[in-house]
């Protein structure tokens, strides 16, 4: 039996470890805290924490947030409560702003006036917006233009910085020096994108909620990593952070990443609005998928009807890949097509345990890992054997240099490598880690030193980058379910079942590994239109496919289809601009006050923009994880 796959994305929980960011609302599957009171942050006009209640707002200071505020619902909803807060924040700036009736006004007495960016042609992302918009001039009387615009152009001209100009600034009363700026956080809040902008929801940050300790790159003070909205903690982040990573037991994790999220809760860095799911619609005879983060963990079992060897399991993307190569994969979601004909070194079940697939990894005190790689593992020929020495070699000579640039060097920062046996070998952390599988750092495909040894001795970064043995995978041997047998960059990529594949011959995991996998053939095709998807599943021609949230419903009671909510790390938030070049309604920066931030939370029903766009297919973001998380704070 032949079926054809047409979802807007990928099949399974291919989570993409340096994948920080997902556009959002364009209709398509991903891919396979305590508190302090610090006054004013130095930056420009500045910024302030926030008391737990009262403030000499002139709407009365009569809001009482509690440790872990839930912004947008019950009483932390609605004109009264964004007003009391919009009104602390006033007080704070330097500039007079305040309410005329129920406009809000700026120091020369206009109704303030700013703008909100959505992803063109994503419907849900347009609805969001539009729905803000709405909230925001019902009950802060803030004029929103919402204006469509192509990802690709946002993220260069508008959300990156336009040069990694560093510098210094005063952020809560210490100076703070931008020692390694990048475009994602080119340096003070003087250091901007070249294209003005205030409000966006083209974006949802990854939550890493295996991890949280991950989030550092966001949070980890104002010069974190990635921080392209200049937003300055108001509490002592990098200390926590710092406990985070030195903690020797889950409990003290736990304990410690609460604090941190209860912080971020308060200062609502980004308005934290929802978390929703994939919404895929699965052939009701294909028999696997289940409504699970690692969703896909185990797709080698995943079959048609009975677990036999038949058929094929076919997807689609919207778009076609750039490359396969296996060293520069972080852009179009090549992970999933990749991932068909090469494994990575290990993946997580559906309790969120350590799986592992090419290697294993152990630890005492979480400074020293040991890898284990399997027996059974071969490259194509000439290159023989897997060992311990392909995956050193790749670090030190390819990850761990500055010529390569792989999308992998800076999970290697600072960690010193060592083969111990011909399968075995060491990495030792600068710093120790009980989590770090879970950060996805040392996730890695296998290549052959063989093939790339004669670009380490050039230092040839674009041969690298461009030979067609890594491009196609031709080396991939016995590491993966399928065998790439074509890559069409405009149309897909296809396969054929690999006999050899080693899962077949290892002792963990579900019985019917023995038999992975249980499709003759595989294949990934570019369809660019939705509605040809969606027609597809509805007729049986597809195995799955991306569902609309407007259609979900219709077809959880359709018999042609199984639909399932698939969890995902991606929050969906307002990014509000911080920098010199955010908020265009007049001078100072209101964003970069807490309680203005707090007010625009406050401002926004997350009960109303579940209902009315998510169509109750969505659960109210009030801090940095999931509910589903470990680390999530919780309900007392």
């Amino acid at each position: 039996m032949s079926r054809r796959h047409t979802g807007g994305g990928n099949d399974g929980r291919r989570l993409g470890r340096r994948q920080w960011l997902s556009t959002l609302g364009v209709g398509g599957a991903t891919a396979l805290a305590g508190c302090s009171g610090i006054d004013g942050d130095g930056g420009g006009d500045g910024g302030d924490g926030d008391e737990a209640s009262g403030g000499s707002g002139s709407a009365g200071g009569d809001v009482e947030l509690g440790d872990f505020p839930r912004f947008g619902v019950g009483d932390l909803y609605g004109q009264a409560v964004a007003r009391d807060l919009a009104a602390r924040a006033f007080d704070r700036s330097d500039h007079e702003y305040g309410f005329d009736g129920d406009a809000m006004i700026n120091p020369d007495g206009d109704r303030v006036e700013v703008g909100l960016v959505h992803v063109a042609g994503a419907k849900t992302n347009r609805l969001t917006a539009e729905f803000i918009a709405r909230e925001l001039g019902d009950n802060l009387g803030m004029s929103v233009a919402v204006d469509a615009m192509d990802s690709a152009r946002f993220r260069d001209d508008y959300w990156l910085g336009e040069s990694a100009e560093g510098g210094t600034d005063t952020v809560n009363g210490e100076e703070v020096e931008w020692s390694d700026p990048n475009p994602n956080n080119p340096g003070p809040r003087s250091v901007t994108s070249s294209e003005p902008w205030d409000m966006s929801v083209v974006y949802g940050l990854n939550t890493y909620p295996l991890n949280p300790s991950t989030n550092g790159v966001f949070f980890d003070g104002a010069d974190a990593r990635y921080n392209p909205v200049g937003y300055y903690p108001q509490f002592d982040v990098t200390g926590l952070f710092e406990r985070a990573r030195r903690a020797t037991s889950r409990d003290e994790l736990q304990r410690t990443f609460v604090e941190i999220f209860e912080n971020l809760a308060r200062e609502q860095p980004y308005v934290m609005l929802l978390f929703s799911a994939d919404l895929i619609g699965y052939d009701p005879d294909l028999v696997g998928p289940s409504e699970n983060f690692s969703n896909g963990w185990d797709s080698g079992q995943w079959h048609f009807d009975e677990p036999t060897i038949s058929g094929s399991y076919d997807t689609v993307t919207s778009s076609g890949y750039s490359t396969l190569n296996p060293l520069y994969n972080t852009k179009d979601n090549a992970d999933d097509a990749i991932g068909r004909a090469l494994d990575q070194g290990y993946t997580f079940d559906e309790n969120q345990d350590f799986f592992p697939l090419l290697y294993d990894m152990s630890t005492e005190d979480g400074d020293v890992w040991t890898f284990d790689v399997r027996e059974n593992l071969r490259f194509s020929d000439p290159y023989g054997r897997v060992t311990a020495e392909d995956f050193v070699y790749a670090i030190r000579e390819l990850h761990q240099t500055d010529w390569a640039n792989t999308d992998a060097a800076t999970d290697w920062e600072g960690v010193e490598v060592e083969r111990t046996g011909e399968l075995e070998f060491r990495a030792t952390l600068p710093t120790a880690n009980l989590l770090w599988p879970e950060t996805y750092d040392p996730l890695m495909y296998p290549v052959p030193r063989g093939l790339v040894e004669p670009y380490v001795e050039e230092k040839d970064a674009e041969g690298l980058r461009e030979d067609e043995a890594l491009s196609e995978l031709r080396f991939a041997g016995n590491l993966g379910a399928f065998r790439l047998d074509e890559w069409e960059r405009g149309s897909g990529v296809r396969y054929t079942r690999n006999d050899e594949y080693y899962l077949r011959d290892i002792q963990e995991g579900p019985d019917l590994f023995s038999e992975a996998p249980l499709f003759e053939e595989s294949t990934i095709s570019v369809v660019e239109e939705r509605a040809s998807r969606l027609g597809a599943l509805e007729t049986g021609a597809a195995d799955a496919a991306a569902v609309p949230p407007e259609q979900f419903e219709s077809y959880t009671e359709s018999e042609s289809v199984t639909a399932r909510q698939i969890p995902t790390p991606f929050n969906s938030i307002l990014s509000v601009n911080q920098r010199d070049n955010g908020w265009n309604a007049g001078p100072g920066n209101l964003f970069r006050h807490v309680p203005f931030r707090q007010a625009l939370s406050a401002a926004i029903s997350r009960d109303e923009l579940i209902s009315g766009v998510y169509r109750d297919l969505a659960e109210p973001h009030f801090t940095w994880q999931p509910r589903w998380s470990e680390f999530y704070p919780g309900e007392e």
